[in-house]
């Protein structure tokens, strides 16, 4: 992308945003202040200046919703400068529909505000909608329909309350005598977009970033942490405008100080703005490989341990009472005090357990996932690549006894272990890359051969557990990926949700596989057969793979049955009702 389209879509995007959700804002404030005026000249300056402001911001958002139409045409197809042609292209995208949608939108309700009669009230759902339309324009078009709705209702909250902060601010004003009313009306509307912020805020938080991790290790997570941060610096200034300001100026005092709560407000507010435009340009944390930041992190399946578990529960339980009840405090000015004290008592009931046993020493890449899917090809891959640099010191079965392990000053680890197998992918990644004492850095490879190596490594844990003479693991062993494809176009891979049963027969000319998912009758032909039958083989110990084996809906090799004979009918349907009723939970193990 040009350097200046680069630099100029956040702006625009800006621009863009902060102008809609200031006219939405200052057409729903005119709403609510209707009728509280009164008949003041200064009440005419006011509506006056809302207007104006309405209609400027109206124009402002088209002309810079055209600008970001035309930039993002020139940023699609990589063009030096935006052009005609880049822009008719964007048109043809969902974006450019829905984008072009919203300046509809905006041109309907920038004629109806220049009227001042009934029909102008019909702006406000318009600009609403414009803004829901927002949850189109980003990422959230790329995901589940609840989060496009849910990031749609995130604009509409932040423009009806943001929005309102400067129409508010004129009235401290040019009408003082009136600002502290219309602010106490304002307050329940206000109440609402936080609760609706808050809450399709973690919603976009599960569906874009999903993890911890991607929280603080991607710049996606960043920015939302940025945003998170001045989202709290503007509940505590409404806060201290409602309960400190407000109260003042009502008791006749002087609205200098709500005047500078609300300046305060819209700066905060402009610059969250920049924020969630900034988020646009960059991949949602779910897409990134997180860079942990820290040098400790949790450990694995903290909340299954029994003992870590009660501890959180003794941290959090009486927290989560003393948050709850200052929030009532917050809202409920008559039981303010009693609710104040009763949170203090939980905090009394507060335990700390000891940190060390939640944490575990960490890298920047612990936890950063293969791309490689683990899959046959990148098995195939690794294992050559293990054989040339590797085996001399750990064995070509990964078992630490290569020819040259009895000269080396500490003896090489058996990578098949499960204390390094069922490692964190991005630790081992971390380990290799730089090395381990005296394991020197595997700086001439690729990231993408040292996660072959990884798979490998992993393929060699789940030999180490295969019992031949039962035909099946005494644990997990992730099974080798594979593409199939059906008739009916349908894929099937492992891990995609459905029990697979797979058939391997080799050839004179190679191998072949065919699949069959639970409850259907076809088989669909498996893609690139060969690095899949050698996998298996390798993976239950033989020079030929095994006849045919059954994949829980997770994608753990369950049964390998060495040949076709032993996988008599009702032996396999016994084991498909196991494997159906009791999958490993993917979530909980490393390999």
């Amino acid at each position: 992308m040009n350097g200046f389209i680069e630099a100029a879509l956040p702006a625009i995007r800006w621009l863009h945003l902060a102008a809609l959700l200031s006219s939405l804002g200052t057409e729903a404030f005119r709403l609510l202040a209707w009728g509280r005026l009164g008949a003041a000249p200064e009440a005419a300056s006011l509506l006056r200046r809302l207007t104006w402001f309405s209609r400027a911001g109206v124009a402002i958002s088209l002309v810079s919703g055209v600008a970001w139409l035309w930039f993002q045409g020139g940023a699609m197809l990589g063009n030096a400068v935006a052009s005609r042609e880049a822009a008719l292209a964007v048109l043809q995208t969902r974006f450019g529909e829905t984008l072009l949608l919203r300046l509809a939108l905006l041109v309907i309700a920038l004629w109806l505000l220049q009227s001042e009669k009934s029909g102008r009230s019909i702006a406000l759902p318009l600009l609403a909608a414009a803004a829901f339309l927002q949850g189109g324009l980003g990422h959230g078009a790329a995901t589940e329909g609840w989060v496009t709705i849910a990031l749609g209702l995130h604009v509409v909250a932040a423009g009806l309350w943001l929005g309102a902060l400067l129409p508010l601010l004129a009235t401290c004003t040019l009408l003082p005598a009136q600002a502290a009313a219309i602010a106490r009306r304002f307050t329940p509307l206000g109440l609402a977009c936080v609760l609706t912020l808050a809450l399709t805020s973690l919603m976009q938080v599960q569906a874009l970033l999903g993890t911890l991790a991607a929280t603080l290790g991607t710049s996606y997570g960043r920015l939302i942490l940025l945003k998170l941060v001045l989202f709290a610096g503007l509940l505590a200034i409404a806060s201290a405008s409602r309960f400190r300001f407000v109260p003042q100026a009502e008791a006749g005092g002087s609205t200098r100080g709500l005047r500078r709560a609300l300046a305060l407000e819209t700066g905060l507010g402009l610059a969250m703005v920049a924020a969630a435009a900034a988020l646009a340009s960059q991949p949602p944390g779910i897409h990134e490989q997180p860079d942990w930041p820290l040098p400790l992190r949790p450990v694995p399946g903290l909340w299954d341990d029994a003992y870590l578990r009660d501890g959180l529960l003794r941290l959090l339980g009486p927290v989560a009472i003393a948050v709850a009840l200052f929030a009532l405090a917050f809202l409920l000015r008559k039981l303010r005090w009693p609710a104040l004290a009763a949170g203090a008592v939980a905090l009394f009931y507060v335990q700390v357990p000891p940190w060390r046993p939640y944490v575990v020493a960490a890298v920047p890449t612990s936890f950063q996932l293969s791309p490689t899917g683990h899959s046959a090809r990148a098995i195939a891959t690794g294992r050559a690549l293990f054989q040339r640099d590797c085996a001399s010191c750990h064995g070509s079965d990964a078992r630490g006894r290569g020819p040259v392990a009895v000269a080396q000053a500490v003896w090489p680890p058996d990578l098949s272990a499960p204390l390094i197998a069922g490692r964190p992918g991005g630790e081992l990644f971390w380990s290799i890359r730089h090395g381990a004492e005296p394991m020197p850095a595997a700086t001439g490879l690729e990231d993408a051969e040292i996660w072959a190596l990884i798979d490998f490594i992993r393929l060699r844990a789940g030999a180490r557990i295969y019992a031949p003479s039962e035909m099946r693991f005494a644990g997990a062993a992730r099974m080798p990926g594979f593409v199939a494809r059906c008739r009916d176009d349908a894929i099937l891979a492992p891990g995609n949700g459905r029990v697979l049963r797979l058939w391997i027969e080799p050839g004179p000319l190679g191998a072949t596989a065919q699949v069959q998912a639970d409850g259907a009758v076809a088989r669909c032909p498996v893609e690139d057969p060969e690095p899949l039958a050698a996998a298996l083989a390798e993976l239950t110990g033989g020079k030929a793979p095994p006849a045919q084996v059954l994949i829980d809906a997770n994608g753990w090799l369950r049964r390998a049955f060495k040949t076709e004979s032993s996988a008599s009918p009702d032996i396999v349907a016994t084991e498909l009702t196991l494997i159906r009723e009791q999958p490993f939970d993917a979530t909980s193990l490393h390999h």
